[in-house]
């Protein structure tokens, strides 16, 4: 790459940095941000290969745009190795891929990742891709000198794909702090008085314990973070936007929905669209645990220990890579309390494994001319946080969400009790061949 080039970068994929104003305009652009822990990493990746230089596709400017405005093109654009049905989650890959062969400067993508709702790592997952998303990898690999991953599973499953070029470097929303994470991590508590709970269950699986958490929380006074779209954000920011199709989602994700009734009536719940925010207010807990890897990230940011579980085989790459403190879900006990996690919660080990991992994700930006934001000694250069915009800031800062509107919620909730699941199937049918039509209309 041209050191006097200039021109800023593009990055793949960032939601707004500043957060999203909940709007009634804003709210179905908001909606698509189905998972908002995507901030993390996107940000950080931004800031330590292009400090402040960057400019986030909008999936709508053209390569030829591109190679005219841009010095390079950077990707974080993770869980792409995606078998069926996640290929079909909307993620245009024939329309990215052509883009990605139309460049012609610097490509790079360095947050490659599997997805998966099982926690086995198979041998032959790759078998298990379409053409389209082998296609996707495979024109990636051949434009990019070094195919980043966020583990050792997700650079397996590429070797078998033949792309040898795959490179475990981990997630890039841990690399936030520099050269090391803050010693404050050792310090597990023995009695936390503030606890999180990040854990959501946004996949629907099966198998996911988040009715027992969401009791956990709900009877012992802890707070909740959400990060995905659904019911509870819009109790927090939508009520008028509440329609029975939210209610059936959440009653597949929560599964119980009386303690989650009970936290936004505690008012220990909340959903951030800013990381600056999201981190400030982990660092104002003792201690954090859950199934969520980026709704923890901002809190070891903040220096606050955290335990991981475990639910699918991305978190448990993402933990073994960096040794952090993790139960697979599987292993959860039928009856667990807060000293199950306290008593697990070890980051001895992930301290040094940090250090090692941070030292070859910056050696690889440098040997690709993308370390211009690293100084001599690994630290961050200009390491900024995203500030809020004054109304996002308002409005995360203290949810204004009133008791009337958690009876209008309550009493939303008893109507559809009523409702048999397979009505709810049946309207979600209807809906699926509308919006199968008006996508086709739109291509």
């Amino acid at each position: 790459m041209n050191a006097a080039d200039s021109r800023p970068t593009l990055i793949g994929y960032l939601p707004p940095p500043a957060g999203i104003k909940k709007t009634g305009g804003n709210y179905q652009y908001h909606s698509q941000f189905i998972n908002i822990g995507d901030i993390v990493y996107a940000h950080a990746g931004a800031m330590l290969t292009s400090g402040r230089n960057f400019q986030a596709w909008d999936f709508r400017m053209t390569a030829e745009e591109v190679n005219e405005r841009f010095s390079s093109v950077v990707f974080f654009i993770p869980c792409r190795i995606a078998p069926h049905p996640y290929d079909r989650d909307g993620y245009p890959y024939g329309f990215v891929t052509e883009f990605i062969e139309k460049l012609k400067i610097p490509f790079f993508s360095l947050g490659e990742s599997i997805q998966a709702r099982e926690y086995a790592y198979i041998p032959d997952f790759h078998k298990t891709l379409s053409p389209a998303v082998v296609r996707y990898l495979s024109v990636i690999a051949d434009r990019s000198p070094v195919v980043g991953t966020r583990g050792n599973y997700s650079a397996e499953v590429l070797n078998g794909l033949g792309i040898k070029n795959a490179v475990p470097l981990g997630c890039p929303s841990l690399y936030l702090n520099g050269p090391s994470l803050p010693g404050s991590l050792l310090d597990v508590p023995t009695n936390p008085e503030r606890v999180a709970v990040c854990y959501s269950n946004y996949q629907g699986n099966t198998h996911s314990r988040i009715d027992d958490f969401l009791r956990l929380a709900s009877q012992h006074n802890y707070h909740y973070v959400e990060q995905v779209f659904g019911l509870l954000t819009q109790a927090l920011y939508y009520p008028g936007k509440v329609r029975a199709a939210d209610i059936y989602a959440a009653r597949r994700f929560y599964k119980d929905m009386a303690p989650v009734l009970a936290l936004l009536k505690q008012k220990r719940v909340r959903y951030f669209t800013n990381y600056s925010l999201w981190k400030d207010y982990l660092g104002t807990m003792d201690f954090a645990f859950g199934a969520r890897m980026h709704g923890l990230t901002p809190a070891l940011h903040a220096g606050k220990p955290a335990m991981f579980i475990a639910h699918d085989a991305r978190v448990r790459e993402m933990c073994e890579f960096f040794s952090l403190p993790f139960v697979a879900e599987h292993d959860l006990p039928a009856s667990m309390d807060l000293d199950f996690f306290l008593s697990r919660c070890d980051y001895s080990a992930t301290l040094p494994r940090y250090q090692e991992a941070y030292s070859r994700f910056v050696q690889t930006l440098r040997a690709h001319g993308l370390g211009g934001n690293i100084g001599p000694d690994g630290s961050i250069i200009d390491r900024w946080e995203p500030a809020p915009d004054l109304q996002v800031a308002r409005e995360e800062g203290d949810p204004q969400y009133s008791s009337e509107e958690i009876l209008n919620l309550e009493e939303q909730l008893a109507i559809c009790a009523g409702i048999p699941d397979e009505t709810f199937v049946k309207l979600a049918q209807v809906s699926d061949i509308s919006q199968s039509w008006y996508l086709s209309r739109l291509k």
